[in-house]
């Protein structure tokens, strides 16, 4: 005999008021929600709910940030290098651009397990600066396997310059190794083809106060070129910005050292290196590289887009980095400078990052610091959660469409938590055989559960019509979910 799952009997009383209070929602502002609720054809895409795109209602449920695993037991696992540089999963492989120590230009390094890597090559071709910063895209846009692999970095002039490669080491300038920008170019340059805006865009650094010196003022800007190879200076400016949702005085307690663009599941993220208290030395004036510092140091955030220019940069203002400083006597105590990009590879994220035991300084204080990289690593889709905690939490999204048979949730629960899901029509009904007390348990963390129903989990003939999905859960982080379909067996 089914039983029904024993999370719903640990919620029953609680999920009959909220049902009550829902109903009382529901038939107050019905009308009103018909006319304006917003609806969202979403096929087979996976769901990221870091922000507010597919969700229409909350109730005691926030978003929480991942907590990432530093790898190696927080040490470096790469010191023979430093960032500015990118870590990408190309060819089988983990193929790691990363600057030599000193003013010695860059290299390539390999790996086979993400941790173990082995010097390949020198890098040629690319005309420095002198201040060395280098990003590397692999181009799916692109058809010539020449220009397979691009790079930005800083050209002469301190602005921004772009290359391209056929293996990664041996690079050729567009251009003609003219900057393609006006300044700034001293920390990341990144050229990439964004295939969400079917555009390349190139992001890089760029001055709000003087070019450098104690009055510098760092801001962050991004461009857009449809044609890189008819025009490689044909670049568009589609916004600018600095720090200063606190007013004008801002860029006094933090300024945007580098950021990256990655696209994840058709969410923008930005990969955002921020310098905090910049300048101020008021913790020592003299080289410490066991104290931890909290002023003249750099941190590492994300933040969220869905059209690349407009960003969530919540977590900055929280003070919450996606990768934190490490303790006393660690390597990556006082800066942290994030790789270019982030690689999903084996159900999980690999976030490379550059670590320094000192803080940045100033030209009248310098420091002596010693630079190397470490891995952190983070659950498939954990980068933000909705989380309930204990008591029963609600999640009901807009409108959809879907494609699929069945629906597939991400999630973490504790032993005494769990997770439920019911199907409504538009106007939030139930619909029969789809109701909440109809969803078998759903307890424990999986990447990829399929949720099932009393008649099963086939939800093949409620694809195409518009329908909402409710989350009841306690205990529990959900972090996404995906309509998919999967093959009957014969």
């Amino acid at each position: 005999m089914t039983r029904e799952p024993a999370i719903m009997d640990h919620w029953k009383p609680a999920l009959l008021s909220l049902a009550i209070q829902l109903m009382l929602t529901v038939s107050g502002s019905q009308a009103v929600a018909q006319k304006t609720a917003e609806q969202v054809n979403i096929e087979s895409n996976k769901q990221l709910l870091v922000d507010d795109f597919i969700i229409e209602q909350m109730t005691d449920v926030t978003r929480e940030l991942g907590q990432v695993t530093k790898e190696n037991g927080g040490k470096p696992i790469f010191t023979d290098g430093r960032f500015y540089g990118t870590v990408l999963y190309d060819q089988q492989r983990f193929k790691l651009w990363y600057r030599k120590h000193g003013k010695e230009g860059y290299g390539l390094a390999e790996s086979t397990d993400g941790f173990n890597f082995t010097k390949k090559a020198n890098l040629t071709g690319i005309n420095f600066a002198g201040d060395f910063t280098l990003s590397v895209e692999t181009d799916p846009h692109e058809k010539d396997p020449g220009h397979r692999y691009k790079g930005a970095y800083d050209a002469p002039g301190m602005a921004a310059g772009i290359a391209y490669s056929a293996d990664g080491i041996r690079w050729q300038l567009y251009n003609n190794g003219k900057p393609v920008t006006h300044r700034a170019a001293d920390t990341y340059n990144q050229i990439f083809w964004d295939s969400l805006a079917r555009t390349y865009r190139l992001s890089t650094r760029t001055d709000y106060g003087t070019p450098g010196g104690d009055g510098e003022v760092r801001g962050t800007r991004s461009m857009t070129n449809a044609d890189l190879r008819s025009d490689p200076k044909n670049w568009r400016l589609t916004r600018q910005w600095i720090f200063d949702r606190e007013g004008k005085d801002e860029h006094k307690r933090r300024q945007v050292y580098a950021k990256t663009f990655w696209i994840y599941e058709s969410v923008y993220f930005l990969i955002l290196s921020v310098y905090e208290y910049p300048g101020d030395v008021s913790e020592g004036t003299t080289t410490d590289n066991v104290t931890r510092h909290e002023r003249d140091v750099m941190n590492y955030y994300i933040a969220t887009s869905r059209d690349g220019s407009s960003w969530d940069l919540g977590w900055v203002y929280k003070g919450q980095p996606l990768v934190p400083r490490g303790p006393a006597s660690a390597f990556d105590k006082d800066l942290i400078l994030p790789a270019s990009s982030i690689i999903t590879h084996k159900g999980k994220h690999w976030i490379y990052y550059g670590g320094a035991n000192e803080r940045h300084g100033t030209p009248e204080v310098v420091f002596k610091r010693d630079h190397a990289i470490g891995l952190a690593t983070l659950r498939l889709d954990g980068f933000i959660a909705l989380k309930a905690a204990h008591k029963p939490g609600t999640i009901i999204t807009k409108p959809l469409t879907f494609k699929g048979n069945r629906l597939a949730v991400n999630f973490a629960s504790a032993a005494t938590g769990g997770l439920a899901v019911e199907i409504q029509d538009q106007a939030g009904n139930p619909i029969p055989g789809f109701s909440l007390a109809d969803c078998k348990e759903i307890i424990g963390d999986q990447l990829e559960h399929q949720v099932q129903w009393k008649q099963g989990a086939d939800i093949s003939k409620l694809a195409g019509k518009t329908i909402r999905l409710r989350f009841v859960m306690e205990s529990t982080n959900l972090y996404s979910f995906q309509f998919q379909q999967q093959k009957e067996r014969p």
